[in-house]
């Protein structure tokens, strides 16, 4: 299976963009995903999990673009937690001595979450590959950020 392609931002924060291999059509999002509130069709759970998300995310790395992989991400995490808690109720096992049912949609739900966290940037191997470039003190950007 082919390696998934790399955003062209990541490869300019890892130091890897080639011009001559660039997409000059890309679209640019404008809006950091922090300045957008969570949807109202999310319950409150999943609302709280959304506001912590986007505190913890470091600026500029969600824009108005990803919100359906972070929504998506918002949701699958709060039916992970939900079903982790339905499996500590109920036990691994039921009532017939099988495995029980919860147990499969737990797996399932975290293959799923595993994903997206991928895609997100949201698990430390992902996040190991993207540089933050910082402004100094003075205000004045990095001089080799471009290179």
């Amino acid at each position: 299976m082919a390696r998934p392609r790399k955003p062209t931002a990541v490869k300019r924060l890892q130091g890897t963009l080639q011009p001559c291999r660039t997409n000059k059509n890309e679209p640019i999002p404008q809006t950091d995903l922090k300045t957008l509130v969570a949807p109202d069709y999310l319950c409150e759970s999943a609302k709280e999990i959304w506001t912590f998300a986007v505190d913890q995310a470091p600026e500029g790395m969600l824009s108005s673009l990803d919100l359906a992989i972070f929504t998506q991400w918002v949701v699958c995490f709060d039916s992970f937690i939900k079903l982790n808690n339905k499996l500590n109720e109920t036990g691994v096992i039921d009532e017939n001595g099988k495995v029980s049912d919860i147990l499969h949609h737990v797996t399932k739900t975290a293959a799923i979450l595993c994903r997206l966290e991928n895609e997100l940037g949201f698990t430390p191997a992902s996040r190991s590959k993207v540089a933050s470039y910082r402004q100094t003190d003075k205000g004045t950007e990095n001089k080799f950020a471009d290179l």
